[in-house]
């Protein structure tokens, strides 16, 4: 067996060496490979390409930069376009032409009140069946079905707003509102006797006490100054003064001082309006004027806090009674503030409303 096998086999001497010198090679080029990666993570960013070749801008050979020109990120500034200046601010005169939305959505709103030789437009945007002239955001709106049935007056309104050729004023009639007493949102009011209270147009009223209510005038209120009206004209703004008001019930939404939840719902209007630039007035009888009445709420210190321009028939003997009331409850520059309805063309503001359904407060 031995001598067969003698010549096929040789003893082992180990690996050749020629696998030791791969080895080298594998390590070097291992290390250089880690060289590589770390010359781009640590120095990369100081390494520059240009024409002549691969330039190293290490920090301890850079320049220092020359005093007094720090490099800085720029700086933006955003300006925004300034609003269109309306042509009638809210202190001086205006003779105001009543217009229905139906002129406004024919686009023909601003030659009628030049033609009447005005300077303003007022137009019914709630009225008093409750019915808006626009389509509202407001959910209640949705819920009493009041909404117009296109958005072609707001439209006209936002035209007119940015032309600022004419001021806007919308009227808005407050609680004296038949889809909200109809669904029994703060109302109807009640007579002694258990009854549902009509006024003497025949209209229902709701109470200024409910939160509801003053919520829901609130929100259509800001959505005509966001529209573009630069006054909203409040009418029925407190408890009925007209009519057989002596039959009315006291009772929690009609309570015997009917000044505090009138000032409430006024209060929350004038905050909810801040910032638009949107005046606020109110539609105010005579007795209301000279505080001789006690059946709306509304009182002239009420009109002299809240009241941007007071509406009002003025007396045949002039306005100056109206003046000294209004300026005895603390109203500035209250003869400025009066706009005589019926289109007398006083020396103040005047309006050709003369008409308004027995809605004065």
């Amino acid at each position: 067996m031995t001598g067969r096998y003698a010549k096929g086999y040789r003893s082992h001497r180990g690996r050749r060496r020629g696998s030791l010198v791969l080895k080298a090679i594998v390590v070097v080029l291992l290390l250089l490979l880690v060289a590589s990666v770390l010359f781009v993570v640590v120095l990369g960013r100081y390494v520059e390409y240009t024409d002549a070749g691969v330039r190293l801008n290490l920090p301890w050979m850079q320049e220092p930069e020359p005093a007094g020109q720090a490099v800085t990120d720029p700086v933006v500034v955003l300006t925004q376009t300034p609003a269109p200046s309306q042509s009638a601010p809210t202190q001086e005169q205006i003779g105001a032409v009543e217009l229905t939305p139906q002129q406004l959505a024919e686009g023909t709103a601003a030659q009628a009140v030049a033609q009447a030789g005005g300077n303003a437009l007022v137009v019914e945007m709630k009225g008093l069946s409750g019915a808006l002239a626009w389509v509202s955001q407001s959910e209640r709106a949705a819920e009493l079905g009041v909404n117009a049935q296109d958005g072609q007056v707001a439209q006209a309104v936002a035209d007119l707003a940015q032309a600022g050729e004419v001021y806007l004023v919308a009227r808005v009639s407050c609680f004296r509102d038949q889809a909200l007493a109809s669904a029994g949102v703060g109302g109807p009011l009640m007579t002694q006797g258990g009854n549902i209270w009509y006024d003497s147009a025949g209209y229902r009223w709701v109470s200024p006490v409910s939160d509801q209510v003053r919520d829901y005038l609130t929100e259509l209120c800001v959505e005509l100054a966001q529209m573009g009206f630069d006054e909203i004209l409040l009418e029925g703004a407190g408890f009925p003064g007209l009519g057989e008001t002596y039959v009315l019930a006291t009772a929690e939404n009609r309570p015997e001082d009917r000044s505090a939840p009138v000032e409430d719902f006024l209060e929350q209007l004038t905050q909810a309006l801040a910032g638009t630039g949107t005046t606020l007035s109110i539609l105010a009888g005579e007795e209301t004027v000279m505080g001789t009445e006690t059946l709306t709420g509304l009182t002239p210190a009420l009109l002299a806090e809240y009241a941007g321009r007071v509406w009002v028939t003025l007396p045949a003997q002039g306005e100056e009674a109206y003046v000294q009331a209004l300026e005895q409850a603390g109203m500035e520059e209250a003869r400025q503030r009066l706009v005589s309805l019926g289109g007398a063309r006083t020396d103040g503001s005047w309006t050709t409303l003369d008409d308004l359904g027995g809605a004065e407060t």
